[in-house]
């Protein structure tokens, strides 16, 4: 008898198998979303069914049985996946006691034994190096600005951007972005990056610059502009809008709301909660350029956005 019957709890995670070869099994990565910001149409994610380690080799998301049921269900404590609720979830699956599951699991390591993250500090981040010149040159980035930001660099082309606590600065986590693809990935899974903003520490009382990725932010501050910081995507959340509270004015530069429809849904959004908590915003002019983000623009173009912002109080004219 298999520790857990993987079939049947990808059964109940909505997860179709497509094909199996021998005890592996192909299906539509249910990682792949949150990684890239596209479902999976080119299936390459593999799980197996008798240990449940899984794998996609598209995105890279990959664990055990136990981390896949933690994601994809959202149990959490904190940034750190709830291994307790798992257990109760799957032990509900095979209709026995959490405690008959611990007795299989400690029968059974090899399977699906919950694996725990190591504490977050600082020393985590002593594994990565800082950004090679052709990198920096790339999205148009100054050393001295990765430095400020904290931003480094991973042996895999890879963007290594912190996640810290708004308040005392403490490292939560981190975000990993591939250089040349789509490729997201948050260490550890599940850290909640709707609580702080990238670059936090850089909100001034007298202006701050909202934009979505925290590259942008870098990229702003490359321009010579201070006050830059990202929200992690299009959506700010209620946290967010209050820290943004302690300066006199956002410009909202959220992706370009003329060519990009989640940036104009984003702009609707800030728009309506900076009216529910009183903050005085202004939104980033992209004028005619039709281009996406502040990342595509020269110096020139930032600046002049930045200083012909238009007032929130027209409304969505401000940003159409």
């Amino acid at each position: 008898m298999t520790v857990v019957d993987v079939v049947k709890v990808l059964d109940k995670l909505g997860v179709f198998i497509i094909r199996e070869r021998g005890d592996e099994m192909l299906a539509h990565c249910p990682g792949h979303e949150t990684r890239t910001g596209q479902k999976d149409v080119n299936p390459s994610w593999y799980i197996n069914q008798r240990t449940g380690a899984h794998m996609c080799f598209s995105c890279g998301f990959k664990g055990n049985l136990f981390s896949l049921v933690g994601e994809v269900q959202g149990f959490y404590i904190s940034e750190d996946i709830d291994y307790s609720a798992v257990s109760k979830w799957i032990a509900q699956i095979e209709n026995i006691t959490p405690q008959e599951l611990a007795a299989r699991l400690k029968e059974a390591p090899q399977y699906v034994a919950p694996k725990q993250e190591l504490p977050m500090d600082d020393s985590r981040l002593a594994l990565f190096t800082e950004p090679p010149a052709w990198a920096l040159e790339s999205r148009g980035l100054t050393a001295e600005a990765c430095r400020k930001y904290e931003v480094l660099w991973a042996k895999e082309d890879t963007w290594i951007l912190p996640i810290r606590n708004p308040h005392d600065h403490t490292l939560w986590g981190w975000q990993e972005k591939h250089s040349k693809q789509r490729l997201f990935r948050n260490r550890p899974l599940g850290v909640t990056k709707s609580r702080t903003l990238f670059g936090a520490h850089e909100v001034t009382p007298e202006q701050s610059i909202l934009v979505e990725s925290p590259l942008d932010a870098v990229r702003i501050a490359s321009a010579g502009v201070v006050g830059g910081v990202a929200a992690f995507g299009a959506q700010v959340s209620e946290s967010q809008l209050k820290l943004l509270r302690y300066s006199d004015v956002v410009i909202v530069a959220l992706d370009n709301p003329k060519v990009d429809p989640a940036g104009k849904k984003g702009c609707e959004a800030f728009l309506q909660g900076a009216k529910k908590l009183g903050i005085t915003a202004k939104f980033f002019n992209y004028a005619s350029t039709g281009l996406k983000d502040v990342g595509d623009m020269a110096n020139e173009q930032i600046l002049w956005g930045i200083e012909n912002a238009i007032d929130m109080i027209y409304g969505e004219k401000a940003y159409l």
